[in-house]
């Protein structure tokens, strides 16, 4: 059996106020492609469906074609809710549609049934575990100690009652720890919702969703990352999907698709006129979202629309220079009692600017500070 594992769609999510609906149908389109030539028998969606709980109507087509085209190519798909998801909007219907080969996680209470394919080897169980909280599993196992949301991973685990002898695979939905995180996910301040990977040691493969980076943690326990770039903090990203091959109980063979978006995320730094010298000759996409980084000492007037003429989907300019390397730091610029306020701005212009105020400079801060205090 061949099974492969994305999460994280986020379908109907923005980035900086740019649409990406167009990207997220364009890697969907690549994903059934890859899934059709590696004759993919199962399609593992580790949850975070949407971008809202409420899901937009655009990400609602998007993954109505999604579905449609997979049915298409006779691959079953497996799909749980993640954190961003509504587990009750999401599921809703789900029933109904396992006679097409596609199965949706419950609303978790308590029970989780696996879903289970053959293949020459015998039976794959499938469980599919949505995303949880402590809260949310202790509900239903009133006489267990949960505490945190590793006691609640286990709990929900142990009560699956798994078959160790056969091969069994999970979908799952949360923190790891000392899983590398990104900006653009949901964080829990100290890391309290994270869990141990060793509560998942009873599952031949475990298809994770939630944090961003593709990564393995430790035996078969794997985030495939998202399928698209989402912050600047995922710059360095090669995104990819997982392929897995199932042998007999304890064999398996890894493959690793890659993905390429329909616009890439980038970051350019340098002066202004240095990066208008360079669109001229840049053999990428111009239609690439871009973080611009401006090195220029002084603010460009009107940069960021004369760049867009070059590079139209600039997502944010921000400068990288003396004055805002200093703002980074706490100076220690004296006591205020003992300074007038004029000193007090040379101070403040100094540490900002890493030059001392010319005489202009000065007799314009000091016409408004006579102006707002008086001349005395």
């Amino acid at each position: 059996m061949r099974i492969a594992h994305i999460s994280d769609l986020h379908l109907g999510k923005s980035l900086h106020n740019f649409s990406l609906i167009e990207d997220q149908e364009f890697i969907l389109d690549q994903i059934v492609k890859n899934c059709a030539e590696k004759k993919v028998d199962v399609l593992m969606v580790a949850g975070d469906i949407y971008d809202k709980n409420v899901a937009s109507e655009a990400g609602i087509k998007v993954l109505r074609k999604f579905l449609n085209q997979l049915v298409e190519a006779k691959i079953k798909v497996l799909l749980i809710s993640g954190n961003h998801d509504s587990a009750e909007r999401l599921t809703f219907g789900g029933e109904f549609m396992t006679e097409k080969g596609i199965y949706f996680s419950k609303v978790y209470d308590g029970v989780i049934e696996p879903v289970i394919f053959q293949d020459e080897f015998g039976p794959v169980n499938f469980y599919l575990l949505p995303f949880v909280k402590p809260s949310t599993v202790q509900h239903f196992f009133a006489d267990e100690k949960i505490e945190s949301y590793d006691d609640g991973i286990r709990c929900a685990i142990k009560h699956m009652n798994v078959n160790t002898s056969e091969r069994n695979i999970i979908i799952a939905h949360q923190n790891i720890l000392n899983a590398e995180r990104c900006e653009s996910e949901e964080n829990i301040i100290g890391g309290l919702d994270a869990v141990s990977a060793k509560v998942f040691e009873d599952f031949d493969y475990t298809a994770l969703g939630h944090i961003h980076k593709p990564q393995i943690i430790c035996n078969d326990v794997v985030f495939c990352g998202t399928p698209l770039k989402y912050s600047t903090s995922e710059l360095k990203h090669e995104k990819s999907m997982p392929v897995i091959t199932l042998g007999e109980k304890g064999k398996k063979d890894y493959e690793f698709i890659p993905l390429k978006p329909l616009r890439d995320l980038r970051q350019i730094t340098g002066t202004y006129d240095e990066i208008k010298r360079m669109a001229k000759s840049d053999p990428n996409n111009k239609e690439d979202f871009i973080d611009v980084i401006l090195t220029n000492e002084n603010d460009v007037l009107d940069a960021i629309s004369t760049l867009r003429e070059d590079y139209p989907n600039i997502i944010k300019l921000t400068y990288d220079n003396k004055a805002t390397r200093a703002a980074q730091t706490v100076e220690n610029i004296g006591s205020v009692n003992e300074l007038n306020p004029l000193e007090m701005f040379e101070k403040f212009y100094k540490a900002r600017r890493d030059t001392e105020m010319g005489s202009q400079e000065k007799e314009y801060i000091q016409s408004l500070i006579e102006k707002i205090w008086g001349e005395e």
